[in-house]
């Protein structure tokens, strides 16, 4: 996929858009592609130049070394602005729900953020929604959050709010929440009484870590989700079929994406593989009973360029 971007900064872009090794067919079916676009490029542009800013560079580094005696990344970030992520653009996040954009309205639709950061992934999703909900646990993040108008809700009790919204996103907040099992059933909860889908997001192969724990400081779940192998393909299939379903969600779609975060001095922009996740919560008193193989990779790796629409 690299010829599709012109400059990636010394990234290898081979498999940012695709598993490197062969999909089980459980997740073949279900895999959508996703190319790069403008606004992949325009990021990784404006990453190059801030990581060849070197008195910037020097700032940032003296910032980061006074800040962490106190603060947390997060917190830093959050003050400082330092280290915006990227994930997808408008146009990606149109492809990936189905959206016909000539003929959207935001009109009296509502998106729920949890896990929001300082709202760089959320702005991408501004454009499709007239009122956007964000969630955060971290207190200087929470400032840049009010700041572009999102309304936040309780971080830990969200779920226990009678908010009724239209979609439902966490990206790359399950393998950081300190209870996945937890997350998944208040996900669960909130998207059956809203009848709306949920979109989750992580890195892959899953690597847990707990910044924010308010049952303590571990940085340990208090559960972990159950995957295995040691490939990007084999969590995906893990996670459809291990986390998901029992969790009582159908994966609708799949698709893999760049997850993308500013540079540094040493380099010009980091990239991390994601896993985005389309899910439908189903209701288990009336889902009808699914035989689901455990299937083997599949001998060739040629995707499906077509997807069904919402």
């Amino acid at each position: 996929m690299a010829f599709h971007l012109d400059r990636t900064y010394g990234l290898k872009a081979d498999y940012w858009y695709y598993p490197e090794t062969n999909m089980s067919n459980a997740a073949k079916k279900l895999f959508m592609q996703s190319i790069p676009d403008i606004e992949t490029q325009e990021f990784l542009d404006r990453s190059n130049n801030i990581a060849n800013n070197y008195f910037w560079q020097t700032v940032r580094n003296l910032g980061v070394m006074l800040l962490g005696t106190v603060y947390s990344k997060t917190d830093i970030n959050g003050m400082t602005g330092f280290g915006n992520m990227y994930l997808f653009s408008e146009q990606q996040f149109a492809k990936f729900l189905g959206i016909d954009q000539t003929s959207w309205s935001p009109i009296n639709k509502k998106v729920l953020d949890l896990g929001a950061g300082n709202g760089d992934i959320t702005e991408h999703m501004r454009p499709f929604f007239q009122d956007v909900y964000a969630t955060e646990l971290s207190l200087k993040m929470q400032k840049r959050l009010k700041s572009k108008g999102y309304t936040l809700l309780d971080a830990v009790n969200w779920s226990d709010t009678d908010i009724k919204v239209d979609l439902i996103t966490a990206f790359n907040l399950l393998d950081r929440h300190y209870s996945p099992q937890k997350l998944l059933n208040d996900l669960w909860k909130v998207a059956h009484r809203s009848k709306c889908n949920v979109i989750v997001s992580l890195v892959l192969p899953v690597s847990h870590y707990v910044e924010f724990n308010p049952n303590g400081k571990s940085t340990r779940p208090d559960n972990y989700l159950n995957v295995q192998g040691r490939s990007f393909a084999d969590h995906v299939h893990h996670m459809i079929l291990n986390v998901f379903k029992p969790a009582n969600f159908r994966v609708v779609r799949w698709t893999r994406l760049p997850y993308l975060c500013e540079g540094d001095m040493s380099h010009s922009a980091y990239y991390l593989p994601d896993g985005v996740f389309l899910l439908e919560p189903i209701d288990p008193s009336t889902a009808p009973v699914e035989i689901v193989e455990e299937d083997q990779s599949p001998k060739t790796k040629t995707p499906e360029s077509g997807h069904s629409e919402l």
